[in-house]
């Protein structure tokens, strides 16, 4: 096969180029190479082949035949020498052959390691303090959200890393912090050993109990409080799953099950441990089972005219820690639409939410709860909450008054757990001049021991509607667990969840469904 002459370049101050055929050139170096070496060898084997037939023909054994003498003179073969210079010039056409002709190199691959270093202070007193046998991965994996209920990190928050961050940055102390710690603690001493807390309501103080541990980021892999979670955690579910079916109560009342499969639902979203989720599910399959045809509650579930807003209130709270917790059970979406449009077109009126008739008869605390339970499903800018949201800010002071009678189902507490969140996920105005009022009042209120007891006298007269006397009223059992929950409850919203308007846009799909508006201030920053 032919090749192209190549052109090389003369060496710098010559005034030509000289082209040649480089292959031919390094092709008749090679012959003389070879030739030279080779004519010595070729010599000897001449020599050696005619001493060979010399011997063969004129020496055969047994017979004498007159043979000349030949004389063999051996000259050794004079091979000329190239010249020096044109020996040069090959030399050097060898060389830029190997210089056209790439080498390539085997590369030398490495093996980096990657030195993983772990910060111990920041996961001394994180969410589980977890071992390899527990999966937190679905928990806390950051990604971008399908909707605007199912929040990413949702309890990212509750580490010790993110409870400092958020406490901080939010406008919490270390003192409203320190009271958290003393309720946990008298929380722990008070538990019974089968982990419910009161003997009037059991199941109820067991779910806003564990709620309470749960949202300060404890698990049963916690070092003080694991075996007080667990026992909460196992009672609960026990009790659950000993429902049947066709009891029309559902743990007492509509109340119970909705708090106890709050409670069972954050738990599972938190841990993921697997004997949580069939109770969880249970409990959720008797919401989505018990739900009016307008969306809203009533007391065990009754399918009458009348609906009720704070029982609504636990049911769409639960409903909504059961979807972002990954709950597999039917209807579960089309009850929170439902929900939202009982708590828009049935409670809300006028600018007030109801409590069992459109947007009257209620007090502060519902107009929290219905502001509240629209922010958790994504319908923080709707006019509804705007509204309530600002009534909230400009009319409720939270003021202790142990002066007051109250009645124990019906207590400031109450109201402040949703007014606390509603302002939190309202605004930073609204809810810098909230945390201002709150944290204080309810801190300064804490008894020595770590408890509360609500606001209120101990003892008052109050009418009995049946026989139309004065009588002596007291302060429920278990009033003292009802009232330590919700202001650790209220206490601990700095890191209980994502505010609805610091979710970043990129959460968000660029198409929303009416779960999936968000509010407008999404990515202010409160710094």
């Amino acid at each position: 096969m032919e090749t192209e002459p190549i052109e090389v370049a003369a060496p710098i101050g010559t005034a030509t180029t000289a082209a040649f055929d480089l292959d031919a050139v390094l092709a008749e170096y090679h012959r003389r190479q070879r030739l030279e070496h080779l004519i010595g060898p070729a010599i000897s084997l001449v020599f050696h082949a005619v001493l060979v037939v010399f011997i063969a023909v004129f020496c055969k054994p047994g017979s004498r035949t007159e043979t000349s003498q030949i004389e063999v003179t051996m000259e050794e073969l004079k091979v000329k020498e190239l010249d020096p210079k044109q020996l040069q010039e090959l030399q050097k056409l060898e060389q830029l052959a190997d210089e056209v002709v790439p080498t390539v190199e085997r590369p030398e691959i490495t093996q980096d390691t990657t030195e993983v270093t772990t910060n111990t202070a920041d996961i001394n007193d994180d969410i589980a303090q977890t071992d390899d046998a527990m999966d937190f991965s679905s928990v806390l994996d950051v990604r971008t959200s399908d909707t605007a209920l199912k929040l990413p990190g949702l309890y990212g928050g509750r580490t010790a890393a993110g409870r400092k961050q958020m406490v901080r940055k939010f406008g919490g102390s270390q003192r409203s912090e320190t009271a958290v710690l003393k309720a946990l603690r008298w929380l722990k001493q008070t538990q019974k050993p089968d982990g419910s807390w009161s003997q009037t309501q059991a199941d109820a103080m067991a779910g806003l109990g564990l709620l309470t541990f749960l949202a300060h980021g404890e698990t049963p892999l916690s070092e003080e409080f694991g075996p007080t979670v667990q026992k909460a955690m196992q009672y609960l579910a026990d009790r659950m799953m000993a429902v049947d079916a066709t009891q029309t109560k559902y743990l007492g009342r509509c109340y119970v099950n909705g708090i106890c499969t709050y409670a069972l639902s954050e738990a599972y979203g938190l841990t993921k441990i697997p004997f949580l989720k069939p109770p969880m599910e249970k409990g959720l399959g008797f919401i989505v089972e018990g739900q009016q045809k307008g969306g809203g509650f009533d007391y065990n579930y009754a399918q009458g005219a009348r609906w009720d807003t704070s029982v609504t209130g636990w049911q769409l709270q639960a409903l909504k820690a059961g979807y972002v917790a990954g709950a597999d059970v039917p209807g579960l979406m089309n009850a929170m639409e439902k929900g939202i449009s009982f708590l828009k077109n049935t409670s809300y009126s006028d600018g007030h939410f109801g409590y069992s008739s459109p947007g009257r008869g209620s007090s502060i605390g519902i107009q929290g709860a219905g502001t509240l339970c629209l922010q958790l499903l994504g319908e923080g800018e709707c006019q509804e909450v705007r509204k309530a949201a600002d009534y909230i800010h400009v009319t409720e002071k939270a003021v202790w008054d142990d002066t007051a009678e109250y009645p124990s189902h019906s207590t400031p507490v109450y109201n402040w757990y949703y007014i606390t969140q509603a302002m939190f996920h309202a605004g930073r105005n609204k809810w810098n001049d909230w945390n201002k009022l709150f944290t204080d009042t309810v801190v300064n209120h804490q008894k020595p021991d770590g408890h509360w007891d609500s606001p209120g006298k101990a003892k008052w007269q109050q009418k009995n509607e049946t026989s139309g006397k004065m009588e002596d009223v007291v302060k429920a059992e278990y009033d003292p667990w009802y009232a330590t929950t919700l202001c650790c409850l209220s206490l601990q919203v700095y890191y209980r969840y994502l505010p609805t308007y610091k979710m970043p846009k990129t959460m968000a799909k660029q198409e929303k469904s009416v779960l999936e508006a968000i509010d407008k201030d999404l990515g202010i920053d409160l710094d």
